[in-house]
């Protein structure tokens, strides 16, 4: 038996790896499989009524643009960071569109099938404002991160960096995808509307699910690489704190300016300091679980 496995080493193909290769292969075919079931779903996000006209969709698709603002400053900044963490521009790509595709598919359909069993169950007294933000926070980020953990399982992904930059493109690609729901919502109701829902998404742009998706990478990160129960503990408490600032950010509470700041800056901070981390390593002890 030692001989035998000597060997399969020496060929380059151990019989170790096999079991991994082969659920690689079974969890590409998964994130294949909800990537075409989510085209089918955002489908219904591009589209019009049966009667809308040629120039209502340009009118409404222009409203498209403004979030280059954002959109074009993230990708330079991820590239450059990409390149430093050893993922190729096609791997921060396909995490965006799997973001796009299936994590934001899946919880609009789960978000819309929450809010419709909840009104028949509990009609007038459900707060969509409260226990439908509870809900979506749950789903939205628990999508997420299940996403971000079959693409580095795919891509046998280890380091924070890879985490944390694949957690930020899943999360844009899933803001992307959200953002134009909202401006073709709107716009095709009253296409005077469309300009502004896109300026709106802007503006709430900075602390969205890009920094989110990158937090609860940080906290599967811990969970998967750091020893100690006391450290895994760490990273589920890390990503049940995206879920209440997620919960709260969508609430009543969220529209209050001052609220809405703080909240940004709780998700935003922790993603800069970490994306800072090999430059000072010592200022992320925290999350790598060590000193503590």
């Amino acid at each position: 038996m030692i001989n035998r496995l000597d060997e399969s080493v020496k060929s380059g193909c151990p019989d170790y790896d096999r079991p991994r290769k082969r659920g690689q292969l079974i969890v590409t075919g998964v994130l294949i499989f909800l990537f075409a079931l989510g085209m089918l779903i955002d489908e219904a996000d591009f589209m019009g009524t049966s009667h809308t006209g040629v120039i209502r969709y340009l009118e409404v698709y222009s409203a498209f643009l403004p979030l280059l603002i954002y959109i074009v400053p993230f990708v330079i900044i991820v590239k450059k960071l990409g390149v430093e963490a050893g993922l190729s521009s096609r791997k921060l790509l396909g995490a965006a569109f799997c973001g796009a595709f299936i994590s934001s598919a899946l919880a609009a359909e789960i978000n819309d099938g929450f809010d419709s069993l909840m009104k028949h169950l509990m009609g007038h007294a459900y707060s969509e404002n409260w226990l439908g933000s509870f809900e979506t926070g749950i789903a939205e980020e628990l999508l997420k991160l299940a996403t971000v953990a079959m693409l580095l399982y795919v891509w046998n992904s280890e380091t924070l960096d890879q985490y944390i930059i694949t957690g930020m493109c899943t999360g844009m690609g899933f803001q992307i995808e959200e953002d134009i729901s909202y401006i073709t919502q709107s716009g095709f109701k009253n296409v005077n509307d469309a300009f502004p829902m896109a300026l709106d998404r802007i503006s709430r742009s900075v602390g969205s699910h890009w920094a989110y998706a990158a937090m609860t990478a940080v906290g599967l990160y811990m969970i998967k690489r750091t020893t100690g129960k006391h450290h895994r503990m760490k990273g589920f408490g890390l990503i049940l704190f995206v879920i209440v600032n997620h919960f709260l950010y969508d609430t009543p509470i969220g529209e209050i300016n001052l609220v809405n700041v703080l909240l940004t800056v709780a998700v935003v901070l922790p993603v800069l300091i970490s994306l800072d981390e090999k430059r000072d390593r010592s200022s992320f002890h925290l999350f790598r679980g060590e000193g503590i």
